[in-house]
């Protein structure tokens, strides 16, 4: 509901900017087709292109937000997991701290749709994401890149989200799937965020696997059923959804 307040705030002063640049263009144009054909300023013009190109950049980020931040059904339907991982690797590019991370989409375009929450998803690989940024950044290697992979794998589909950031000792690996474990300073993460994506997967019938080897990175793998078993528990029952993601 916050988002899509501040959204609406946003959204006039776009639509406000983008009209004036237009009548801007409209004006300069019906000068060079008056009496007086006056050559069209070369920084007006450029400056009129940077105004339209930047409206519609910002109005293209906020449908994205929009569409993230809209009420979706609680209730399994079909999911195109191609898709929704494209829309959250794209939202995340937003944020500067990726700015000097290459995301590197592999996905696998005969991939079958799979039953599942499509917010409850998009939770799981926004904090998987999140998780590999910090875990990059943390290294300083100046430019990187997190792996996003998806194709079938047994029966199943399988999503594999890699970085070569920091990596975890064998010790912290142990215990990253605990609740409240964490290894970042205080009020910088809950240590909720890989124990949440656990129990939503599991409540989708997968699995979530980590490997990680300290200074070399970490690859999280989740597997996912085609066909979801009836008796799965839904992670919205336990209201798994309301808890912050990283």
């Amino acid at each position: 509901q916050l988002a899509a307040g501040i959204l609406h705030e946003v959204g006039n002063p776009i639509a406000a900017i983008a009209g004036a640049a237009s009548d801007l263009q409209s004006a300069a144009v019906e000068e060079q087709q008056g009496d007086k054909l006056l050559p069209l300023d070369e920084s007006l013009s450029k400056n009129i292109e940077l105004i339209n190109e930047q409206t519609t950049r910002l109005g293209k980020i906020t449908r994205e937000i929009a569409d993230f931040a809209s009420p979706k059904p609680r209730e399994r339907e079909l999911l195109d997991l191609n898709s929704l991982l494209r829309s959250t690797a794209r939202l995340l590019s937003y944020d500067q701290r990726f700015y000097n991370i290459e995301m590197d989409l592999q996905l696998d375009k005969n991939l079958p749709a799979i039953e599942g929450v499509a917010d409850q998803l998009t939770q799981v690989f926004m904090n998987l994401l999140l998780n590999a940024m910090d875990a990059s950044i943390l290294k300083k290697q100046g430019k990187t890149k997190i792996l996003i992979k998806s194709e079938l794998d047994d029966g199943r589909v399988k999503v594999r989200v890699e970085d070569y950031g920091l990596g975890m000792a064998s010790e912290t690996l142990d215990h990253a799937l605990e609740p409240f474990f964490t290894t970042k300073p205080v009020g910088k993460g809950s240590g909720l965020g890989l124990s949440l994506c656990e129990t939503i997967v599991h409540g989708h019938g997968g699995q979530l696997k980590i490997d990680s080897e300290e200074g070399r990175g970490t690859s999280v793998q989740v597997y996912l059923p085609i066909d979801i078993p009836d008796q799965e528990t839904d992670p919205a029952d336990n209201n798994t959804h309301s808890t912050a993601v990283h």
